[in-house]
């Protein structure tokens, strides 16, 4: 009886550590707002002329990136389907993967809410300086879609995580 509380309570202390371990990358999420696609920094200074800097390939490297990042944030809902499914098998485990979900979720949620705003404000604010750069007509058309792809792909990466929460909540 001894060994089998013992067992009991390591599957506990696992799925407890299993669920820390989807909340890990919520602590880390607010440090989001320092994301790095390629040569393009959120919060820098020089974010517009970053902006401006980039061409099409840059265009295509970036939304790859993006792609990239929806792909990991699939697989990581599969993994929590995957540990929702065995934490489902163990009566004693439930409540402390529950538990963890609802703590990483809230974490995650709450930070990608706060770092959104700040790149759709970081985005605002390069297409108003935009406007009054000294740039040539090219230059602003390509930086307007450089701008627009950036929101449409941090769209696609808001949604996915709004898939993420939703799984941790499931």
């Amino acid at each position: 009886m001894r060994a089998f509380n013992k067992a009991k309570t390591l599957t506990i202390a696992a799925a407890a550590a299993l669920g820390l371990g989807f909340a890990a990358p919520a602590a880390l999420a607010n440090d989001f707002i320092d994301i790095s696609l390629e040569d393009l920094d959120f919060g820098d200074k020089d974010f517009l002329q970053q902006l401006i800097d980039m061409d099409a390939e840059d265009i295509a490297e970036m939304r790859a990136e993006m792609a990239e990042a929806r792909v990991e944030i699939r697989e990581a809902i599969g993994e929590i389907e995957e540990a929702r499914a065995e934490a489902e098998a163990n009566p004693d485990a439930k409540p402390v993967f529950i538990a963890a979900m609802e703590a990483a979720s809230a974490a995650v949620s709450t930070a990608m809410k706060t770092t959104f705003a700040e790149l759709r404000t970081e985005l605002d604010a390069a297409e108003t300086d935009l406007a009054a750069a000294n740039v040539s007509a090219e230059e602003m058309t390509e930086t307007r879609a450089a701008i627009a792809a950036l929101r449409e792909e941090l769209e696609g990466i808001e949604e996915a995580v709004g898939e993420l929460v939703a799984a941790m909540r499931a």
